[in-house]
């Protein structure tokens, strides 16, 4: 910038702001996601942007963290620690895509906060003093995946229904249902999370994003921003997409048979035409840490604002739990 000052991207501007003089400065990108076959998994030898990023790892939760000179941050985002020792230089697999941040920090938290009031059950004390230093904007690595799933499977379904007898008594009986067969499945925009700091089910509890919204990387939508370092290989990841997409599978056979149980099933799958797009999902983190010194996460998708799973505020779920068996037995004694 010509006064000096740290960039950052706003999501307002589509583009980079100086903080000192907020001159914008805007992005030219192409909105671009496209997917490759496995061979071309690439690792980035000579990288200016992997040059330049200060590699940092948390000596509290071990979290490997990447940092640009514009980075306003200093802490760990995932548990809140200030501690950071310097890494070694790691090198990048080439990046396909980003999913630009569509929120502020100052909206994102102002979004929090109002979910946050309607929740009968959230713990609200948790978060009542919360500061935008609690929260951290997070380029979180993603591995998406396409693939054909193809399977053979035989094994017992069970499903129950209510049946009379002789007597006009209804019952429930189970019965059960030997099943064979071929199943083909397309999946397309299976999500893995490539980074061990989050997991993959709270990835999931702020899903989906729009990859239609993903433009072909630039690390000017970086500044401001840390980028999670990609620990988990290709190979590891889709071992991950597989087990989402067994799930599906097994659904999509009760489904086929009306059952509701799986008694037995053995599948044998093979998996073709597997593609994927490296690409980096915008995500803050809010970490907190009550006088109990108990700490608390919550992540919100920063395309969407959908908000993740939050604690929950254990004596109001108690008093309602206690008048509601209260109820049932105050109607039982009416009865009597």
């Amino acid at each position: 910038t010509n006064c000096g000052g740290k960039l950052y991207f706003s999501p307002k501007n589509k583009g980079n702001v100086c903080e000192n003089c907020s001159s914008v400065f805007p992005i030219e990108y192409d909105y671009k996601f496209n997917k490759k076959p496995f061979e071309e998994n690439v690792v980035v030898e000579k990288d200016e942007f992997a040059d330049a990023l200060q590699n940092v790892k948390c000596s509290s939760c071990g979290a490997n963290l990447m940092f640009n000179k514009f980075q306003m941050q200093t802490v760990c985002p995932y548990c809140g620690n200030t501690t950071m020792v310097k890494g070694r230089k790691k090198k990048l697999l080439y990046i396909d895509s980003i999913v630009p941040f569509s929120y502020s920090k100052n909206e994102a938290i102002n979004h929090f906060k109002s979910t946050l009031r309607k929740k009968f059950y959230a713990n609200k004390k948790a978060f009542k003093n919360m500061t935008d230093e609690d929260v951290a904007g997070v380029y979180v690595n993603t591995f998406v995946f396409d693939f054909l799933a193809s399977s053979q499977y035989y094994g017992t379904l069970s499903y129950t229904r209510t049946v009379r007898d002789k007597d006009g008594n209804s019952r429930t009986k189970t019965f059960f249902r030997d099943v064979s067969g071929l199943i083909d499945k397309r999946f397309n925009n299976i999500s893995v999370e490539a980074n061990s700091n989050i997991e993959q089910k709270e990835l999931y509890s702020i899903m989906p994003f729009d990859y239609s919204g993903a433009v072909n990387f630039k690390d000017d939508f970086m500044n401001g921003y840390i980028l999670e370092y990609q620990d988990r290989k290709l190979d590891d990841c889709f071992k991950q997409a597989e087990i989402i997409a067994r799930k599906q599978i097994e659904k999509e056979i009760l489904n086929r048979y009306n059952c509701d149980r799986i008694e037995r099933l053995d599948l044998n799958t093979t998996y073709l035409e597997k593609r994927y797009n490296y690409c980096l999902l915008p995500v803050y983190i809010i970490n907190k840490t009550d006088k109990k010194n108990k700490h608390y996460k919550v992540v919100i998708n920063g395309q969407t604002g959908k908000i993740g799973s939050l604690p929950k505020d254990k004596l109001r779920v108690f008093l309602t739990a206690f008048f509601v068996a209260l109820g049932i037995v105050g109607i039982a004694l009416l009865i009597m």
